[in-house]
């Protein structure tokens, strides 16, 4: 190889040799573009891995979202139906419960005596409710019948409290205070 270079005039020494510094410009200046062209290349992927990273989570919440969306609309549509199905209706009056109660009395086959109405007004819960009182004379058979017919009634009609004030002496006959709670909607 040395003997190439020995074979070359100074003219064409000074040519080569500027041609290798111009070389060797070039190629340091490739290195530089290149691994800053890099180093951009990889801050660029850092950048898009975090935006894909922040797209699976906006996705996932608003799937989240979505999906307690759709309960909330759910809960909304469970308490119309409650409202329209199981309340009793203010504007209706006492007249709605006063007719249901006769249903329960005759597929109880009781006769039940004065029937007392409470009106009380329950605003935290969002609901009035009426106690209603009443006394009827029968056998513990009776009772179950009648606690069945009020349980298996489609409107809020809860049995509040049973009193046992007197018992008959051959103890057949029973003597029951009971205090039944009907809801009406107010929400």
């Amino acid at each position: 190889m040395r003997e190439l270079f020995n074979r070359l005039n100074e003219r064409e020494r000074r040519q080569l040799s500027l041609l290798l510094l111009l070389l060797l410009v070039a190629l340091i200046f490739l290195i530089f573009v290149s691994l800053s062209q890099r180093r951009s290349y990889y801050n660029r992927l850092g950048q898009l891995q975090k935006m894909e990273k922040a797209a699976v989570e906006a996705e996932a919440l608003s799937a989240a979202a979505a999906a307690e969306w759709t309960r909330w609309e759910a809960a909304d549509k469970d308490l119309a139906e409650l409202k329209s199905r199981y309340f009793y209706k203010e504007e209706d009056g006492i007249n709605q419960i006063r007719l249901d109660l006769r249903n329960i009395f005759v597929q109880a086959g009781i006769n039940a005596g004065d029937l007392r109405y409470n009106y009380v007004d329950q605003i935290k819960e969002g609901v009035k409710k009426v106690n209603i009182t009443f006394n009827f004379t029968g056998s513990y058979p009776i009772l179950k019948r009648f606690l069945d017919t009020v349980e298996k009634f489609p409107r809020f009609l809860i049995l509040e409290k049973v009193d046992i004030p007197r018992i008959t002496a051959q103890g057949s006959l029973l003597e029951f205070k009971i205090i039944l709670a009907a809801y009406y909607e107010s929400f």
